[in-house]
């Protein structure tokens, strides 16, 4: 009964935004479809990316990069978590995915299996400006240089890194790292060591800071509507149909869901949906976990929390509606009182994309 409907003329619009950001026309959008295309469902998105003139596709998870050549992509697909497994490897170069190159011990796997299969390899340097996960140690320049001059047969086709404060009204850290990527690039080149592509800007970099570009971006979130910091036409996307399956009257003073936890303050009017946490309805992103001002700010809340009812409210058919009751596994329960609602009737939920449960049909239209 419950299905996520992606609104393909707000994908479309963002698409378009996305694209009028860069004038360039050699420039190489990048489509990051990680995370069932942060819960779009990868394949129909990529399928409309297409139909736009994006063919290049970012993924983190081999099985997502096997998936799309298996549903019959034949564009460029890059996976950009880098693999030491052999056999893995091994079934990626067959698929002719691009691989991440971050230690000269992932480049000679790629290398050797490249040398054992007579196939060609295409790879792109990961350098590690300070997010501190994958990547070359930006500060090892030679060793970066060393590895690719020593495993040759491999076609380094880009270079890389990735911001890790984009979101940050703070840009100071964003050009330092921005900053060392060039450095090491310089170095590369210097060295008679080209790229054909260079990028680390992701969906809010790519917005903030038109002076990064470079000559292609990581865009993923983007296309759902978000993009942090930044003044955009992006539409936000992700409506979750569902029905109302029961609609009671309540007196006063009656519990509602799961511990007696919402007492009725008055006679009221409620609906129960058929969703609930298990579909995704109720998780949240954490909010910023790395400041102290953010720490302290969530501590405060929680205090306050203490004092008053946690109140959660949705975005149903357009309008802010209270959620009564702890939110259940399939189940949620919505204040009605006053409202014109019917059972069966057709109900629509605002909803981030990425939080809802793959299982949950996706529809475009």
């Amino acid at each position: 009964m419950n299905e996520l409907i992606i609104n393909k003329k707000d994908l479309i619009n963002n698409i378009n935004e996305i694209k009028s950001r860069e004038s360039k026309n050699d420039y190489t959008i990048i489509a990051v479809v990680k995370g069932n295309g942060y819960g779009m469902d990868m394949i129909q998105l990529v399928n409309t990316l297409i139909e736009h003139e994006i063919n290049f596709f970012a993924v983190a998870a081999v099985d997502e990069a096997l998936k799309l050549r298996k549903a019959g992509i034949k564009e460029i697909i890059i996976l950009l978590t880098p693999i030491l497994d052999k056999e893995i490897v091994r079934e990626l170069i067959k698929n002719d995915i691009v691989l991440t190159i971050d230690s000269e011990d992932s480049a000679k796997v790629a290398s050797d299996i490249s040398r054992e299969t007579n196939l060609n390899v295409t790879a792109h340097i990961k350098i590690d400006t300070g997010l501190n996960r994958y990547g070359f140690d930006y500060k090892e320049k030679e060793q970066i240089k060393n590895t690719i001059k020593k495993y040759n047969n491999i076609n380094y086709e880009g270079i890389f890194s990735h911001f890790s404060n984009s979101l940050s009204s703070d840009d100071s850290w964003s050009k330092t790292q921005y900053s060392r990527l060039i450095k090491t690039i310089d170095y590369l080149e210097d060295n008679e060591i080209k790229f054909k592509l260079k990028h680390i800007c992701n969906s809010s970099g790519f917005f903030k800071y038109p002076d990064m570009h470079l000559n292609a971006a990581r865009v993923g979130s983007a296309f759902y509507g978000m993009a942090v910091g930044t003044d955009s036409n992006l539409k936000r996307i992700g409506t979750l149909h569902t029905k109302i399956t029961k609609i009671r009257d309540i007196s006063k003073g009656e519990f509602i869901g799961y511990a007696n936890s919402y007492i009725a303050k008055k006679d009221m009017r409620i609906a129960i949906l058929p969703t609930g946490y298990f579909d995704g309805i109720g998780r949240d992103i954490q909010t910023q976990r790395f400041k102290f001002k953010s720490k302290l700010k969530k501590l405060l809340l929680n205090f306050k929390n203490i004092f008053k009812d946690d109140t959660v409210y949705l975005k149903v058919n357009g309008e802010v509606t209270e959620v009564v009751g702890q939110i259940g596994m399939h189940d949620i329960v919505l204040d009605i009182t006053g409202k014109e609602y019917k059972e069966n009737e057709d109900v629509y939920i605002d909803v981030r994309p990425g939080l809802i449960e793959s299982s949950v049909k996706r529809i475009y239209q």
